[in-house]
């Protein structure tokens, strides 16, 4: 009977434990596929590709100055 017991005190904390696992290991799934999905759409320019948009006339002086220093904070 102690067994019996013993058993109904610890199977509610033991479900409960079960279902965090579980909901945890669907959690840190969604979050590893969606760390290795493909980047969304956005365009990224190398330093010297903004200079050739520059000089071509593409992009102004400010717009240069501007794109050149989002570069730059990226890579800190």
């Amino acid at each position: 009977m102690l067994l019996g017991s013993s058993f109904r005190e610890v199977l509610p904390a033991t479900l409960l434990l079960i279902g965090f696992a579980i909901i945890g290991g669907i959690i840190i799934f969604y979050v590893r596929k969606s760390m290795h999905s493909s980047p969304s759409k956005s365009t990224t320019f190398t330093l010297s590709e903004l200079r050739n948009l520059r000089d071509e006339g593409s992009i102004n002086e400010e717009e240069y100055e501007q794109a050149r220093q989002s570069i730059i904070d990226q890579t800190h």
